[in-house]
């Protein structure tokens, strides 16, 4: 899987831009402002129908228009595929692929990308939903199944929660605690296989860093496995939600932490063992992606050679498959250039922007 070409409309500060990419390493560089991120966050839109820098795809419309459009042309098995993401003020998003009207979760797991930024350094450091939701979407680029079984359970989740708030009585809930339990069932069951080829990958990937004892651990909280044991905890939990006005039991609730040399990396990491750690977390990612699902992600990485020093940079080229599409950010090409990234290959390109 590959992206060719990026265009941007209203998008940020990208009034109109035009980019087309190679099918190797992509430097993109220039002054800080010029746009760089915005470009990887525009391709992230178009892999999976979400920003990784806002919850909200309305910011990214530039403050001078009412809508943003963003346009990628993909390679997909040797045929070319046009996904077009479109936004405006007034309106809901529309997005297309190949002109045909498809809905944000048709795009999980079709062209999918690995990013690298320091807004995913929530993934250790933030809280347990950040985790949650990090997990969910990778599960879900890999299985269509997974996919399925939790946007069925999410549907559930919201008519139970929406009933809690009109403050109905227990009896009134149990038409919605039969649902979710059975819908339950189906997403821990999808889970706790995935989870475990991810584990795998994690502790492959932690042997490869090269560093005696550096090794990054998934853990989380067993899940029920039957209907009847959540249904008895949603009995167990209904005045609490009551009261709350929100559904306490089930995996919207999951916990997982991430461990560095058997410690728990969010309450005891240091600085450097949270990048270490994201680093690792990121590469198996990527071959757990590409086991999985047969497609090769497009890697972005954002200012890596600002945010780590050169040996951890070092580490994240190291571990890359060569025939890996990579687009970088970053203020220059000398960092580039002492990383042996060679911009003369006719695999590679450079793309400079001007503030």
């Amino acid at each position: 899987m590959s992206i060719n070409q990026i265009k941007m409309v209203n998008f940020r500060s990208h009034e109109k831009t035009a980019l087309t990419f190679s099918p190797g390493v992509n430097v993109i560089w220039g002054e800080n402002g010029s746009g760089k991120t915005s470009i990887l966050e525009a391709i992230y839109l178009l892999s999976l129908g979400r920003s990784f820098k806002t919850s909200r795809v309305l910011e990214t419309i530039n403050h001078s228009a009412n809508e943003t459009l963003v346009e990628g042309l993909f390679t997909v098995d040797r045929e070319h595929e046009t996904i077009c993401f479109g936004q405006s003020k007034e309106a809901r998003r529309k997005i297309k692929i190949n002109n045909v009207e498809v809905k944000a979760r048709d795009l999980i797991g079709k062209n999918p990308t690995v990013l690298l930024s320091p807004e995913e350094q929530k993934i250790t450091k933030g809280f347990p939903g950040d985790r949650r939701k990090y997990l969910d979407k990778l599960y879900a680029t890999v299985s269509n199944k997974y996919l399925k079984a939790l946007t069925a359970y999410t549907r559930i989740l919201k008519q139970r929660n929406a009933l809690l708030k009109t403050q109905k009585t227990e009896t009134s809930l149990l038409v919605w605690d039969e649902q979710l339990a059975g819908a339950a069932v189906k997403v821990w069951k999808e889970k706790k296989e995935l989870r475990q080829k991810f584990k795998f990958f994690l502790k492959e990937i932690s042997k490869s860093y090269g560093q005696p004892g550096v090794s990054v651990l998934l853990k989380t909280k067993q899940a029920p496995a039957e209907k009847k044991e959540i249904m008895a905890e949603l009995k167990r939990a209904v005045k609490k939600d009551l009261l709350r006005r929100r559904t306490s039991v089930g995996p919207h609730t999951d916990g997982a932490d991430f461990y560095y040399e058997n410690k728990a990396l969010k309450r005891y990491g240091s600085q450097g063992e949270h990048k270490i750690a994201l680093i690792l977390i990121k590469l198996a990612e990527y071959a757990f992606i590409k086991t999985e699902t047969g497609k090769t992600p497009t890697l972005l990485l954002d200012d890596l050679f600002a945010r780590l020093d050169f040996e951890r940079s070092d580490a994240v080229l190291a571990l890359l498959e060569k025939k890996t599409q990579t687009i970088i950010t970053n203020t220059d090409l000398v960092d580039i250039e002492r990383h042996g990234i060679d911009l003369n290959n006719p695999e590679n390109k450079q793309l400079h922007l001007e503030r």
